[in-house]
């Protein structure tokens, strides 16, 4: 087709994108917007010592001290200054992420399948829904990069490939486009694979696989070298393990195998399927009860390993007869893997945003279905219209589901809320709703979805610490507690040492009130505070002794401030 065509065609996409996701652009800041830019002025809020980035951490310190994004972080900071911080900028410019990377999705398509079928994969790309987490979310930004960066990657790789060997050029640029999306987010590290994947699929070549193989030798060797200066950079900077991420808290609360994190997550995988090919309902919280844990292998996995087995033995099936539906198969499955919970714990059980890249493997599969349906409808026009009037209805049905669902990150309150209604099961929705009306002195209402929390999952020691905190707050010592304790029986090593200290000195429990802070300066917390505390437990006895000896009536409490 000639070239202005294509263009008119691509242009249609962007459209697409931009009436699936330019609302969104109203949204302000939610969840982890807020604690990584807005109360990060110290970082964020300046461009000095940009290129200071390569040396730190994606969170802070105080807030774990994990990952490793410097990209993301210089875009971050470019886009406060460009606009003051105001969040419309962070939010068009994923906006303008996605749509370009719905281009790119079109263009790599029409390397692998024909113009009609790559228009259909990327318009669905483009309208799907369960990309609103990364888009209308401002931290899914180094998601939306990673996602155009290593789509622009393999097209660079298949559309070269139809014309021979790959140029010197070619390879620098993939190489450069391969460095940069790891800087923007880990996962990027399958680029590699994804390239391997499109040579044994999807490339057409006549040569011998040991000519092929040959020629591929000394570039993908130049690839893993960016990649093992990426880890090498990022193990410098990062402590905790391959992931670089604490594991997700469920998984540390049961002590979690790897085995039965994987059984896990073998249960979990029809919800996989259901995001990418109905996402109907979309969730931000997947936990249990919600996600059935494993301990050990159960019937309730079965549906998932038959489901895994299956797409396994379609990915094989397909792999002559239609390379580019095992193309798409594999990429899913490529893309998937680094935050599947199959080979490193990551911090989430299912989180919708990862679900980004392998999305477009996805609808790269679901395109390969075109020519297919083609040849069963040509000459039947009843049935072409029929063919035609059903894309135009799941291509409107994505634009109105994720218009509808990009306010939902419009802030904490929004957020919170629904999430409850989309997941009343799921013990984080309700946890992280208690928490943020607990924040705004809506202390009974988040007492009732702290409590609910607890029903459905009471093994997280960060939501018994969190109510545990509240209640101190709030001058309530007794429920505290008894939350105080839980919490110590979950987790001994658990902050809060000094809250507790403090409630058992306000309730007359002198003595555990004196371990307690002594347990406290042993496990590294607050010293001044625990000898404050040590200290007030000297003073109340004194005092006691003195009511006694004068005959008054002993006090029940000793002071009333429990900070």
């Amino acid at each position: 087709m000639s070239r202005r065509s294509w263009w008119l065609l691509a242009i249609a996409i962007a459209a697409l994108a931009l009436a699936a996701s330019a609302n969104s652009i109203t949204n302000g800041l939610a969840y982890d917007d807020v604690y990584l830019l807005a109360k990060n002025p110290g970082r964020m809020h300046t461009l000095a010592r940009l290129w200071r980035e390569f040396a730190h951490t994606y969170w802070p310190e105080v807030d774990g001290g994990d990952g490793y994004r410097p990209l993301t972080i210089i875009a971050f900071r470019l886009e406060w200054a460009l606009g003051g911080g105001a969040p419309q900028v962070f939010h068009a410019a994923n906006v303008a992420l996605h749509t370009l990377t719905a281009v790119a999705v079109f263009w790599l398509a029409c390397g692998v399948l024909p113009v009609a079928a790559a228009w259909v994969a990327a318009a669905l790309y483009a309208v799907h829904p369960v990309h609103v987490e990364a888009i209308a979310n401002v931290v899914g930004q180094s998601e939306l990069w990673v996602a155009l960066l290593l789509t622009l990657g393999v097209a660079l790789y298949v559309h070269g490939r139809e014309a021979g060997p790959l140029t010197q050029m070619r390879w620098l640029a993939i190489g450069a486009v391969y460095a940069a999306a790891c800087l923007f987010k880990e996962h990027a590290v399958v680029l590699p694979v994804l390239l391997l994947l499109a040579e044994a699929t999807v490339v057409v070549d006549r040569s011998p696989w040991s000519l092929r193989i040959s020629r591929l030798r000394v570039p993908v060797l130049l690839l893993a070298v960016v990649a093992l200066s990426y880890m090498w950079a990022r193990s410098r900077v990062v402590v905790g393990g391959l992931s670089g991420f604490q594991p997700f808290v469920v998984f540390q609360a049961l002590n979690l195998s790897s085995s039965d994190r994987v059984l896990t997550m073998i249960g979990a995988a029809p919800e996989w399927l259901r995001l990418f090919l109905w996402p109907a309902r979309l969730m931000t919280e997947y936990a249990p009860p919600y996600i059935d844990m494993a301990q050990g292998p159960s019937v309730t996995q079965l549906p998932g390993l038959l489901l895994l087995v299956g797409i396994l033995g379609l990915l094989i099936a397909c792999w002559r007869k239609s390379p580019a539906t095992a193309f798409g198969i594999g990429w899913v499955v490529i893309a998937l893997l680094p935050a599947s919970n199959f080979l490193v714990a990551a911090g989430f059980i299912i989180a919708e945003r990862t679900l980004l890249l392998p999305s477009v493997g996805a609808m790269l599969a679901v395109g390969s279905l075109v020519p297919w349906l083609y040849q069963r409808v040509e000459g039947r026009r009843v049935a072409q219209y029929a063919a035609a009037t059903a894309l135009v209805l799941l291509i409107a049905l994505g634009v109105a589901r994720s218009v509808e669902r990009n306010p939902v990150w419009k802030d904490n309150e929004a957020l919170f809320r629904q999430q409850v209604k989309d997941s009343p099961r799921s013990y984080r929705a309700n946890f992280m709703l208690g928490q943020h009306l607990f924040e705004h002195q809506r202390k009974a209402e988040g007492e009732k979805y702290y409590r609910r929390a607890l029903r459905l999952f009471p093994l997280d020691p960060l939501m018994s610490l969190g109510l545990a905190e509240q209640y101190r707050k709030a001058g309530m010592c007794e429920p505290a507690i008894t939350m105080y304790r839980w919490l110590y029986t979950l987790e001994p090593k658990a902050r809060g040492r000094t809250g507790f200290a403090a409630c058992l000195l306000v309730t007359l429990r002198l003595d555990e009130a004196k371990q307690e802070a002594l347990q406290s300066i042993r496990l590294g917390g607050d010293v001044g505070e625990a000898r404050r505390i040590i200290a007030a437990t000297k003073d109340a006895r004194d005092s006691l002794a003195a009511h006694r000896a004068r005959g008054d009536t002993l006090p029940t409490l000793y002071g009333s401030n429990t900070k």
